[in-house]
């Protein structure tokens, strides 16, 4: 009698068995596309399945689920599911290459200003200005972010958000973003195989070429002015670092009016000798070359070639060149 009591969970066990290896093998009937929305729990996204015919029977998809490698790794997504994909096909594509996640484009153009990249961010839905904000504040493991100060700046990752083209999950925390932006400046800045000795003042002449120079040919000149200016003790008087000071970082203001020369801002190069606090915006890799390779001339001066209406500009030894040079 208790010989046959204990052949019952045995021949219990040997049908559940049979019964999964039997629905393992069945497979789908025809392609089916579908979507599994985000935080369904693995017995809703058995639901859907079976709703879609994907699977017959959900309690035999929950327990290959929970003996398999992917338990615990179903995504969410778009997922197609061919004819014939058995049960061990359709796990495998929702835990691995099967889920199509929605993603975004972010193009952070050469001469953006942080100010300006967390607007962007909040128009592609990659958090709230608020999120962004913390994550700009946060702690990051790069080495060159020893060799940068933070004492007046706005922010204190001001051009180092490397300027590019990046796609990012619809959903990407705003500080997987930042971190990817700050791989890439490391990236770009290692490739030009310069130290990180005078690293925060090269990117700060870097962002004002940037925000200077409109054709390429320029840049390496634009920064042979400032360093012969700065030597000299001379201010740099450059616009954009009054336009950085009063559109708060946003460079929506079409003209500088004289009033605006001598607002009290640490970034101002009118009012204050050397250079601004910090940087004025995130520089592309050019500019940064011409940062760390300036043009050798004698020019102190330069100003917009009215006459060629290109962007580009004329270059002087003197003010008095200077005040003529458009005739």
């Amino acid at each position: 009698m208790k010989r046959k009591k204990q052949r019952k969970p045995l021949i219990f066990i040997v049908f559940i068995v049979f019964v999964i290896i039997l629905f393992a093998f069945s497979g789908v009937s025809e392609k089916t596309s579908l979507t599994i929305e985000k935080g369904l729990s693995t017995p809703q996204i058995a639901d859907v399945l079976k709703k879609n015919n994907v699977i017959k029977s959900k309690t035999v998809f929950l327990i290959m689920t929970s003996l398999s490698e992917y338990r615990g790794k179903l995504q969410y997504g778009d997922f197609t599911f061919d004819e014939g994909d058995g049960y061990f096909d359709v796990i495998k594509k929702l835990a691995t290459n099967g889920a199509k996640r929605e993603t975004v484009t972010l193009t952070i153009p050469e001469g953006y200003s942080v100010e300006k990249i967390i607007e962007l961010m909040c128009d592609k839905g990659l958090g709230t200005k608020r999120e962004i904000i913390s994550a700009l504040n946060a702690n990051y493991d790069y080495e060159f972010l020893n060799n940068i100060k933070y004492s007046k700046t706005n922010y204190k990752l001001q051009g180092f958000l490397f300027p590019a083209t990046y796609e990012f999950y619809a959903d990407e925390k705003p500080y997987n973003v930042i971190d990817r932006l700050l791989k890439e400046f490391e990236k770009q800045y290692s490739s030009l195989g310069v130290s990180y000795d005078n690293l925060y003042e090269i990117i700060t002449k870097a962002s004002l070429i940037e925000r200077e120079a409109k054709i390429d040919s320029e840049r390496s000149k634009i920064a042979g002015v400032i360093e012969n200016r700065l030597k000299k003790n001379m201010k740099l008087q450059i616009d954009a670092t009054v336009v950085y000071a009063i559109s708060d970082g946003l460079y929506d203001v079409e003209r500088v009016l004289y009033k605006d020369l001598d607002i009290n801002s640490p970034y101002n190069t009118y009012r204050y000798e050397g250079l601004p606090a910090g940087p004025i915006s995130n520089p592309g890799i050019k500019s940064i070359k011409a940062a760390i390779n300036p043009d050798k001339h004698d020019y102190l001066y330069y100003r917009t070639d009215e006459n060629k209406k290109d962007g580009s500009h004329i270059f002087t030894k003197n003010f008095e060149q200077h005040t003529n040079a458009n005739g």
